[in-house]
């Protein structure tokens, strides 16, 4: 049961830790750059189209890397894989059933590395294009 809350704790670690540090560096980016446009405001006074961007830019959330979410999701699934086969491989007492629970095992692994990688690659086309769509529309405008 102990080695199980290890795997547990590496996985959980794998994947909290990017993003906590992709929140915390994008607010404080965040936090600076809000610090010198209220500074510039207060010193040299603003003019209204300075004013209203000012207002536009503190009321957007900060953004983070992006693609940090999926990336962190499709290499999540292949440490869990790594770690499945670790386990089984330097597992000390192997039984009678073993095999077939490493087949089916791995075979269930293999197929959701699968899908996690096709949703990856298959997902960034699209969200490629819905971005040029949208830097389309905001030229216009």
């Amino acid at each position: 049961m102990g080695i199980i809350l290890v795997y547990v704790m590496i996985v959980a670690l794998f994947i909290s830790v990017p993003s906590i540090i992709d929140i915390l560096i994008a607010y404080v980016s965040q936090y600076k750059i809000r610090k010198l446009l209220i500074e510039k405001a207060s010193k040299d006074g603003l003019k209204p189209s300075e004013l209203k961007e000012l207002l536009k830019e503190t009321g957007k959330a900060p953004g983070g890397i992006q693609g940090l979410s999926r990336a962190t999701m499709a290499l999540s699934v292949i440490l869990i894989l790594g770690i499945a086969v670790f386990h089984l491989i330097t597992k000390d007492e192997p039984t009678e059933g073993d095999s077939q629970i490493v087949g089916n095992v791995l075979s269930m692994l293999g197929g959701l590395l699968a899908a996690i990688t096709g949703f990856y690659f298959g997902g960034r086309p699209a969200e490629k294009a819905a971005e040029e769509k949208a830097e389309e529309k905001s030229k216009t405008n």
